[in-house]
């Protein structure tokens, strides 16, 4: 048992690296290429919007498929084609001269990061941990937010000196020369059990609800509603935070410090919550990180003055990306193992969705009014209705599985 503990920490790490450069350098750092953007090639807020949905997006197509693989191949081939995948869309995308070759470079990198990093990891961290499954979710995933914050720092820093294109260089070579061999060598979907099984066949003997089961039940729907709702209320505010900085007299480079210290705050706030989550379950502390998300809105929205702007990095920081860690536990307190990769596959579809409309949506609304208030304050209320739904998501009664009925009559 020690060894396998020891083995289930070193993945964990081998984890929170791999999100460090995947998530963290291909996603985190968005805003600090949209603002790049919106000064190099002077397109509207709306049209730079669609270079973070398309990414968002092409995250979440990958989702269901991705999860539809984990749950009968072993993880690390999963990751590994996409962390490749991820790799090739940094570098096309520090080669492109248009808008279109950029969308294209971001929706190749999307399909990587969909198949590579939180769906795979979350799967592998909640087949190998119990009783502290939420703190290591927590630890692991806190990588996509540490590397957001050393990334974005790094490529604030070379974008003013160099522009966008040597920054987007500078993020394909970790993915290529160290997560890439790292995950093919260290990830593994779960512990080995005494005799020889595939994941698929390990995967039925797991507890749990079958597909057809699971998508009768309210905790399913309930968690559809919270990635949905946490999709457009951090891809509204949170994509759009260098420009919204800007407009309020910022640099660059300091808004892009912004981003870095909240990313940063984020690292902490994650095995902070998902610890908390141990204690006093998993819907209820995502509904507590819901409810700081829409009270922090409103801290944002006083960035004028630069004491609040403390208090949001804060604030948000600790709370604001929480619910990345802990939704795939909500999922497995309430619907079990059994089939945790295909319904968190289409679950991250959601939330992608809505990280592809919330930059559109608060983008265009911006564009009409002239000012993030209506969009971001409409992100608020958003995150209102995501806490409503956390706190709602409750595991079904095991009578209502139809496989437990049919144990049951087997039985007779």
């Amino acid at each position: 048992m020690e060894n396998r503990d020891r083995q289930a920490w070193i993945i964990a790490i081998a984890m929170f690296v791999s999100l460090f450069f995947l998530w963290g350098g291909g996603y985190n750092t968005s805003p600090v290429f949209l603002g790049a953007l919106l000064k190099s090639f002077h397109w509207s807020h709306e049209r730079v919007s669609w270079i973070a949905a398309v990414l968002s997006l092409s995250v979440g197509i990958a989702g269901p498929l991705a999860g539809w693989l984990l749950d009968r191949i072993e993880a690390r081939f999963v990751m590994g084609v996409g962390s490749a995948l991820a790799g090739v869309g940094l570098f096309a995308a520090s080669r492109a001269h248009t808008f279109d070759a950029l969308v294209f470079a971001v929706a190749i990198l999307g399909l990587g990061l969909g198949a590579s990093t939180l769906l795979p990891a979350s799967l592998i961290i909640a087949n190998w941990f119990g009783d502290r499954r939420g703190a290591a979710l927590g630890l692991a995933t806190a990588g996509m937010e540490s590397g957001g914050m050393a990334m974005s720092f790094v490529c604030g820093y070379i974008i003013s000196l160099h522009g966008w294109r040597a920054a987007y260089l500078f993020l394909a070579i970790p993915v290529l020369a160290l997560v890439l061999p790292l995950l093919l060598i260290v990830a593994r979907t779960r512990p080995s059990g005494g005799e020889a099984k595939s994941v698929a066949e390990s995967a039925r003997d797991l507890p749990g609800l079958e597909i057809g089961e699971a998508l009768a039940t309210r905790a399913f729907w309930m968690l559809v509603i919270a990635e949905l709702a946490f999709g457009l209320a951090i891809g509204g505010t949170f994509l759009h935070l260098v420009a919204f900085l800007e407009g309020y007299g910022y640099t660059e480079r300091s808004s892009a410090l912004v981003v870095s210290v909240v990313l940063g705050m984020a690292a902490i706030g994650k095995p902070s919550f998902g610890a908390m989550a141990d204690r006093i379950g998993g819907k209820n502390a995502l509904g507590v990180s819901f409810l700081m998300i829409a009270a922090g809105v409103f801290i944002l929205l006083g960035a004028q003055d630069r004491r609040l702007i403390v208090v949001w990095i804060i604030w948000a920081g600790l709370a604001g990306a929480s619910p990345v860690a802990l939704a795939p536990l909500v999922l497995s307190e309430t619907l079990g193992l059994k089939r945790f990769g295909t319904l968190f596959g289409w679950l991250g579809l959601i939330l992608t969705f809505g990280l592809f409309a919330g930059p559109l949506i608060v983008g265009r609304i911006t564009d009409v009014t002239g000012s993030y208030t209506e969009g971001f304050e409409l992100c608020s209320a958003i995150a209102l209705v995501g806490a409503a739904a956390s706190f709602a998501c409750v595991a079904p009664k095991p009578a209502a599985s139809a496989s437990t009925i049919a144990a049951s009559a087997d039985s007779i």
